[in-house]
């Protein structure tokens, strides 16, 4: 009796384990898969991530190397001669730039030209400190940025690199609000580079340098050309001049054909109209005034002298 009952019990309780089984198995199921799909999301994020940090590092590297590449070849035309006390030149170009928002990543290099002389003499160039001021703009101080510090080996008059900067800037938004041509652009995030140091008694100096010397050689307007209204007319005279020589296009002799609506000629030729009338009219009333005395003359029997009045 007692082993028919064990064997029921077991054979209830294999009957309720296979229905129960359906049921977790589908309710584990769902579980499983949304585990196994955040894994695999896990994992493409991370290589994402991965991609990304390797294409910025091939990109810094790359800008790294052009820029360098660049900057030294806008430099070595100074023939070793800096245009400051300091002896220093620096090299400016643009990383990155949005024409909407008015940010940009600025990269600004300080080279050795030349040997410091005057108030900057004796002042170690680690010792020199960078300032930055726009006008219409605004960046994060240097010291704040990415800063590092660079030596080179030294070859003849090739300038040397002291120190990289790379820091994030904003055009002013009131200047934003302007049309923005390229020519304001590059006016706007143009700096106006200023070093200063403390001389062998330690009094404070000060020099600006010209950013002009190596500015944009790379990167944003490296491939522009801004170039003022004297500049363009000048273009646009050795273009027609070229096109003349070539006979492309026919010579036309200036001044023989009234190309604008002639307001001066107009006013001229009214004024003239005005004053031949008023001589005409003069003339006129002269003539008839003497016509009348020598009738008058004649009347009373006194000669009139036949003489112009």
């Amino acid at each position: 009796m007692v082993w028919i009952s064990a064997a029921l019990a077991s054979l209830l309780a294999s009957s309720a384990l296979a229905s129960i089984e359906p049921i977790l198995g589908g309710m584990m199921e769902p579980r499983a898969t949304l585990l196994d799909t955040r894994l695999e999301d896990a994992n493409d994020d991370s290589l994402r991530r991965r991609q990304t940090t390797t294409t910025a590092d091939a990109n810094m590297t790359q800008w790294n190397t052009d820029t360098a590449a660049a900057c030294m070849s806008a430099l070595s035309t100074l023939g070793g001669t800096a245009s400051n006390p300091s002896g220093t030149a620096v090299c400016y170009n643009l990383f990155s730039l949005d024409t909407n928002a008015g940010t940009f990543m600025a990269d600004l290099r300080l080279f050795q030209v030349s040997t410091p002389f005057g108030d900057f003499e004796g002042i170690p160039p680690e010792d020199i400190s960078v300032g930055l001021r726009y006008n219409g703009a605004s960046v994060l101080p240097p010291s704040q940025a990415n800063q590092t510090q660079t030596t080179t080996k030294r070859q003849s008059s090739m300038p040397k690199l002291l120190q990289t900067y790379m820091f994030p800037g904003q055009i002013d938004k009131a200047q934003m609000a302007q049309p923005m041509t390229m020519g304001v652009l590059e006016a706007l995030v143009m700096p106006i580079v200023t070093l200063t140091g403390k001389n062998a008694v330690g009094q404070p100096v000060s020099t600006n340098v010209s950013a002009n010397e190596a500015a944009f050689v790379n990167g944003i307007f490296s491939n522009e050309v801004v170039m003022s209204d004297f500049s363009l007319a000048s273009l646009a005279v050795d273009n027609i001049t070229a096109q003349l020589h070539e006979g492309t296009v026919p010579f036309v002799l200036p001044g023989v054909n009234i190309l604008i609506f002639p307001v001066g000629l107009v006013l001229t030729s009214v004024w003239l109209v005005i004053g031949v009338g008023f001589y005409a009219f003069g003339t006129y009333e002269r003539y008839n005034y003497r016509d009348m005395y020598r009738r008058m003359k004649a009347r009373e029997g006194k000669p009139s002298y036949g003489a112009r009045i």
